[in-house]
């Protein structure tokens, strides 16, 4: 098969894998549909990727990393006051997400779910995606504190695993749920609790 375009059948490929991936799960996601879906043929796959594994292993870095990086690191890393400013990140989520992610919520949450115990290359690259989501919370909060919109004694790494957990745990349940009123009960929630982080008042 001549391939005129090599760098657009392999973004072919990856984005309607990432598709199958996030509806149907790594494990559901099936080679000869994904061809069928992104009308290539086996010899497209091929030319790009070795295996099954090695595709989704490049959906995670290709297609799910940059998701991450547009809907919580970059806002992230404008915030200075998580006080004021992380509600408000929290209430334009619905404007920066996939429409698929309201219905088959974070897709980087449901591969660890899936995966993280069964392959030691997704869970690796899973890990690498949390760390990073994690060091962005932490980093605000470590300017929160330079501002002085933070109390100095927080420890900003541990709140930002618990923001990260307490966020994928709001997701989780809202992908069920599909019911507004749990993303806003959680992000009232999360609010009240910013409010306990600020400088201690004498």
């Amino acid at each position: 098969m001549t391939i005129r375009n090599p760098q657009r059948t392999r973004e072919r490929l990856l984005e309607t894998a990432f598709q199958e991936i996030h509806a149907h799960g790594y494990q559901g996601m099936r080679i000869d549909e994904v061809l069928r879906l992104a009308g290539l043929q086996k010899g497209a796959f091929y030319h790009h990727f070795g295996s099954k594994k090695e595709l989704g292993y490049a959906v995670l870095e290709e297609q799910i990393g940059p998701l991450v990086e547009a809907v919580w690191l970059k806002p992230l890393a404008a915030i200075d006051d998580p006080v004021r400013d992380l509600p408000r990140l929290l209430d334009s989520v619905g404007e920066r997400i996939p429409p698929a992610m309201r219905l088959y919520g974070c897709p980087l949450n449901n591969l660890a779910q899936e995966m993280a115990t069964q392959d030691e290359g997704f869970q690796q690259r899973i890990a690498g995606l949390f760390a990073r989501w994690i060091d962005a919370f932490a980093a605000m909060f470590e300017r929160g504190k330079q501002a002085g919109h933070i109390r100095q004694d927080l420890d900003s790494h541990r709140v930002a695993r618990f923001l990260v957990a307490v966020l994928e745990g709001c997701i989780g349940v809202f992908k069920v749920d599909q019911s507004p009123e749990q993303w806003n009960a959680c992000r009232s929630e999360i609010a009240a609790y910013l409010q306990t982080l600020g400088p201690r008042k004498n």
